[in-house]
């Protein structure tokens, strides 16, 4: 009797000792999981954080485009390219918000920037997707794409398309002056 009392004793010792070990080796991974997901969610931090800064540097590119191509329309007093700034500024003024939406996953662009052009005016929406309907066909590719990186090439095609048409050009003796200052700088260096 006594050696089953030992043997069952001996069984219990030896079975909580491997269950610390166990437990030991559980804790240990738990910590090391602990560590890691702590250092993925700063790492994730910092990603929004940058994603956050490149969407407004965007936004404030994107505005100031829109601006001057407003600016150089009223002194052309050229109301069409008035119209169609007016047309797209929604998709513009609204560039952090659309760009946040659209980073959530593909499907959002469309709905968000018929959110912001309600905002503005409801007509204005149908008036801008018959507008891209009408246009280049990459342009509608990139609205048809419903996502960020669709956003961006259309927001960046929206804003081409007229710059180049109106951009004003430089007189000779000017391009001339910028030329020798290039060489001049380019010389220094």
């Amino acid at each position: 009797m006594m050696f089953f009392v030992l043997a069952i004793t001996a069984l219990f010792v030896g079975i909580s000792v491997y269950f610390f070990f166990r437990a030991e080796k559980l804790q240990r991974f738990v910590l090391t999981q602990k560590r890691d997901s702590a250092a993925t969610k700063k790492e994730n931090k910092g990603l929004v954080d940058s994603m956050a800064l490149i969407a407004g540097r965007y936004e404030e590119f994107a505005k100031n485009r829109l601006v001057q191509l407003k600016e150089r329309a009223q002194i052309q007093q050229n109301d069409q390219l008035i119209q169609y700034c007016e047309l797209i500024s929604p998709l513009i003024n609204n560039y952090t918000i659309i760009f946040r939406e659209c980073l959530k996953g593909k499907g959002r662009l469309k709905g968000i920037a018929q959110k912001c052009f309600d905002n503005h005016d409801p007509k204005d929406f149908k008036q801008f997707v018959s507008f891209l309907m009408k246009g280049e066909k990459n342009m509608k590719r990139l609205w048809a794409s419903n996502n960020l990186n669709g956003y961006i090439c259309l927001v960046e095609a929206l804003l081409v398309l007229h710059e180049k048409d109106h951009t004003p050009t430089m007189p000779a003796n000017e391009l001339k002056r910028r030329q020798v200052l290039l060489k001049e700088a380019a010389n220094n260096s």
